[in-house]
């Protein structure tokens, strides 16, 4: 019995001993993994270290997220660029952008309430009119039912009963064509009504369809970019124009591709996500990249940048002087083409070939933001 309960205190000392050791093990694998920060200088290259970019890191408090990024640029040579980026900001910028689909009912609702009110406040005077112009005034009632509806009644003694009712029919008549038009007319309003709440939210109407103002989102998110900008620039103060555009529009093609959803927790965003949410979670498709990429170039000169959307795909035009490659000329400007995408490495000047086919056969839109 004694050598029983040894055996099994034994076991369960053995189990617990590998348990411990199981957790220890995860827990020095994870402060490892946590604590790799890249840090690499942008002169020279190093292949180990090229063999491993890019390189993400995140580390947060209450207030702000530290991120570092390292990527290579189109020689090779290796950079890294750390800063914060608020958190605040970043929930301002996400809830600028994008609509909850409740709002935008209750919006339209009480748009349309207020309509109403109003037509049935215009409609009354101008039957009032009507009525006061008719032979018969003092026999033609307006009634009240409520703020938002009236009805006429007749009042009259049975000796006039049926020239008043003559009277009385053309007025409604009238009244009935004016209401018409008044419906149309909020209908159009309405329309109206509706491409504001968008318009106010970073999204455009066209053709009775949405999609993202990426003006909108650039010119928005432009003083967010700045400080991490300002960063950027002071570390490579000595780049030429060129030089910097390399090193920007690398940095940016090595942010992860992923397509957002349409929706993110309830809230229509159009697969899109805004600047600072690209860059606090290293993630963005073509034109969420290719926004954050044009409010970064923004804070850099006053250089028109072309905001080219083809099917299914999005890519940018910076106006710079004396640029080789593939090129796009809008009112008398030559734009220099920079696909965003990645994560392939197209220097400035040269898009795929997709692209291409699609500026050839007049396929695009763009939108100009000086």
């Amino acid at each position: 019995m004694i050598i029983q309960k040894r055996a099994e205190i034994f076991s369960i000392i053995t189990i617990l001993f590998l348990i411990i050791s199981l957790i220890l093990l995860s827990w020095f694998v994870k402060s490892r993994r946590d604590s790799e920060v890249f840090i690499v200088s942008h002169q020279g290259i190093d292949k180990n270290v090229s063999q491993i970019l890019p390189v993400f890191d995140r580390q947060e408090d209450q207030e702000n997220y530290y991120l570092t990024y390292g990527w290579a640029d189109f020689n090779g040579h290796s950079h890294n660029l750390s800063f914060p980026l608020s958190k605040n900001l970043l929930n301002m910028a996400d809830k600028e952008f994008g609509y909850f689909p409740a709002d935008l009912r209750k919006h339209m609702e009480d748009s349309m309430e207020r309509s109403r009110e109003k037509m049935i406040e215009n409609l009354r005077e101008f039957v009032h009119r009507l009525i006061q112009k008719s032979k018969y005034p003092e026999y033609i009632l307006i009634e009240k039912i409520t703020a938002k509806s009236f009805n006429l009644k007749l009042s009259v003694p049975p000796s006039l009963h049926k020239k008043v009712k003559r009277e009385f029919d053309k007025i409604k008549a009238r009244l009935a064509k004016e209401q018409e038009k008044y419906l149309k007319r909020v209908e159009k309003e309405q329309e109206g009504e509706k491409a504001r709440f968008f318009e106010s939210r970073g999204i455009r109407v066209f053709d009775g369809k949405i999609g993202v103002n990426h003006g909108f989102c650039v010119m928005k998110n432009k003083n967010r970019i700045r400080p991490i900008f300002e960063i950027l620039r002071k570390k490579y103060t000595n780049f030429s124009l060129h030089q910097f555009l390399g090193l920007l529009l690398s940095f940016i093609q090595d942010v992860r591709y992923y397509i957002p959803p349409l929706q993110e927790r309830g809230k229509t965003i159009l697969s899109f996500w805004v600047p600072p949410r690209v860059l606090a979670d290293n993630f963005g498709d073509c034109d969420s990249k290719g926004v954050t990429f044009a409010s970064f170039w923004t804070n850099f000169k006053k250089y028109p940048i072309l905001l080219i959307t083809v099917p299914n795909h999005f890519f940018v035009g910076l106006g710079i002087p004396s640029f080789t490659g593939e090129g796009l000329v809008i009112n008398g400007v030559r734009y220099t083409l920079c696909e965003v995408t990645g994560p392939g490495k197209m220097p400035p000047g040269m898009i795929g070939r997709y692209s291409q086919v699609c500026l050839q056969n007049g396929q695009y839109v763009y939108e100009i933001v000086n």
